[in-house]
């Protein structure tokens, strides 16, 4: 089995292509076939025959951007595994990128030897988020769900919910929300009845596997 995991760049900022094209080159696992300042540049070379395996794809680039590059790229070599490395780390950015089908976000400035785990572990795995990336994706998940939910509780009821995935007892969730108990279970009797469900446990399945 051929080990080889070959890659391409697209970076805007030539030194730390540079700095990318002497770091690959200590790994015998790398091969190094394209790297680029620009799509525009990319899409001028007609010479590359090889498929790369990775790309690692910057979002900021002059001209066309990372965004549109994620479908350029996947047209252009459809088994190509997409690894976004951006100083951009807000919510939408990352969200965005693996909406549009980047298999992976790796968060500027970050140490060269996370960019070549991240590398091998998209080659293998299909996947890699750097953690403040995955803490932006948990981010827009829960989001998500407090959305759905804000449609068909009041605010008091959603902050109910929202306090019941920490896992607090009645008592606790009384003291946080300064109620008493007994309000607490009325209002657990009114969520429970909007949302179907019959007990806590019901209630904090439906809202962590979003099935509601």
């Amino acid at each position: 089995m051929n080990n080889l995991i070959r890659v391409g760049i697209i970076e805007d900022n030539n030194y730390l292509l540079e700095n990318y094209r002497e770091f690959f080159s200590h790994y015998n696992d790398i091969e190094l076939l394209f790297s680029y300042q620009s799509l525009e540049d990319w899409e001028a070379t007609t010479q590359q025959t090889d498929d790369p395996d990775v790309i690692l794809l910057d979002l900021v680039l002059p001209g066309k951007n990372g965004m549109e590059g994620i479908g350029l790229l996947r047209r252009a070599f459809p088994l190509v595994k997409i690894l976004v490395i951006s100083g951009d780390d807000r919510q939408e950015a990352v969200v965005d990128s693996l909406k549009l089908g980047a298999n992976g976000f790796l968060v500027k400035p970050g140490q060269f030897a996370e960019v070549y785990r991240a590398v091998v572990d998209v080659f293998r795995d299909s996947a890699y988020l750097s953690p403040k990336a995955a803490f932006r994706v948990v981010a827009h998940i829960g989001s998500r769900v407090e959305d759905q939910l804000a449609k068909r509780l009041t605010k008091r009821e959603l902050e109910l919910v929202l306090l019941l995935r920490e896992g607090l007892t009645y008592k606790e969730l009384a003291e946080k929300m300064f109620v008493s108990v007994y309000t607490v279970n009325h209002h657990l009797k009114k969520i429970y009845a909007k949302l179907n469900v019959e007990s806590k446990s019901q209630l904090i399945s439906k809202v962590l596997n979003k099935s509601f």
